[in-house]
């Protein structure tokens, strides 16, 4: 995906937390971590252990139906 404006972090546990457009602007994962950032600082460290999915959404996008 190119292009995100949303990030899920969904946990063993069942929580998920998100960051939407403008609270995040990009994300890393160093192996043992996953790291969201904004303007280059990290604002949400998680040990990946505890992770279990990290999904990158477009909410905007729209699906294209050919006629």
């Amino acid at each position: 995906m190119e292009y995100a404006d949303r990030i899920e972090i969904t946990f063993k546990s069942g929580e998920t937390i998100a960051y939407k457009e403008g609270e995040w602007d990009d994300y890393a994962y160093d192996g043992k971590a996953v790291i969201v950032k904004q303007k280059g600082a990290w604002i949400g460290i998680y040990n990946f252990d505890h992770v279990f999915s990290v999904e990158l959404k477009n909410t905007k996008a729209v699906d294209y139906v050919p006629l």
